[in-house]
């Protein structure tokens, strides 16, 4: 038995291909539709779950989705049912309520205008979210890899945010970034993939990058990888080349420079290396890692250079390397603050 609501998501949806590792949010609807009929892999309903836990409006959508097709269960071989036979049936027997045919016969057509309801009502209801934008929200502890509907692919740090129109309508592909993220855009001429945040604008025809912004100073970073980028920002326009990095001021001022921080994808690819790097540096990139303050009591330990790689190491692990590197001792204070005493370069 096929339910009214199944028939309408065949309408709606009828090339969708859903990849195992749940990747695009705006592929939910056909994934509730299993969830509900209870025919997922666990990964899957585990992203359903979450993905009902992050904002009310996802509960909201839920529950009317299961309520629709709660309603659609009760309709009986749906796709059995002659809706002209029915209808015949039904008019030509109106003078006849006592009659118990006319009594199947309107339980019939009861079926079927129950079945045209929830067709009508779930189609309006969804019309707003099918031409809507689509947002990806970066969870905390996940890869939160996405593919985007051209076939680019977006890493998104924790707690960022991009939003483009389904389906990139539009003589571009267009999309807003809120906080950080990884960009390996599908090369397309004629569509540009153009990137806005805070006031600045990324365009590209197919490459890859990286781009930051700062919600307090407003400040927007860009760190090119490969390919080609136009980046802009108040009128000011600077041409980036592999290697490049560029930085936006809150005055739309821009600053370009080679970057030589091997360290600005470490989000993404969970390494930090160091080669010969003075120590007040290494602490930056050790604060912004993993999300604490580092205070350096001895002065002169910040001269100090280190040459080391960490990859996916704990930061009790990273504190432990340099505490026998320089024979440091360290305090936390409170939950992401840490005192780091003593210590010298020819430990």
């Amino acid at each position: 038995m096929i339910g009214g609501i199944c028939y309408l998501f065949a309408i709606l949806e009828p090339d969708l291909e859903l990849n195992m590792n749940i990747e695009q949010e705006d592929h939910i609807l056909p994934i509730i539709t299993r969830y509900l009929k209870d025919d997922v892999q666990e990964d899957e309903r585990k992203f359903v779950k979450n993905w009902i836990a992050q904002s009310e409006i996802n509960k909201n959508y839920f529950e009317e989705v299961e309520q629709l097709w709660k309603a659609s269960e009760e309709i009986d071989d749906f796709d059995k049912i002659n809706v002209n036979d029915e209808w015949d049936k039904f008019t030509s027997n109106t003078s006849s309520q006592k009659d118990i045919q006319t009594k199947e016969n309107n339980r019939a057509f009861l079926k079927i205008a129950a079945s045209i309801a929830v067709i009508i009502g779930l189609g309006a209801y969804f019309m707003n979210y099918f031409n809507a934008d689509v947002t990806l929200i970066a969870q905390t502890g996940e890869e939160n890899r996405f593919v985007l509907p051209d076939q680019s692919v977006v890493w998104l740090n924790e707690g960022s945010e991009l939003t483009y129109k389904k389906d990139f309508e539009g003589k571009t592909r267009a999309s807003q970034l809120k906080g950080e993220g990884f960009f390996e855009v599908a090369k397309n001429p004629e569509k540009p993939f153009v990137v806005s945040t805070n006031n600045t604008e990324t365009k590209v025809l197919g490459t890859s990058f990286n781009l930051k912004t700062d919600t307090n100073t407003k400040e927007t970073k860009l760190v090119l990888v490969t390919g080609k980028v136009q980046f802009t920002s108040d009128g000011n326009q600077e041409i980036l080349l592999p290697g490049d990095k560029v930085t936006a001021k809150a005055n739309g001022i821009l600053l370009k420079k080679v970057n030589d921080n091997p360290n600005f994808i470490s989000w993404k690819s969970k390494v930090l290396k160091f080669e010969d790097v003075v120590m007040s540096d290494v602490v930056k990139d050790i604060e912004q890692f993993y999300n604490v303050e580092l205070v350096i009591e001895n002065l002169q330990l910040k001269d100090c250079t280190l040459t080391s790689v960490f990859e996916d190491e704990s930061l009790d692990d990273v504190l432990e390397t340099l505490t026998i590197l320089f024979d440091i001792t360290h305090q936390k204070i409170g939950t992401n603050r840490i005192l780091i005493k003593g210590g010298n370069c020819n430990s």
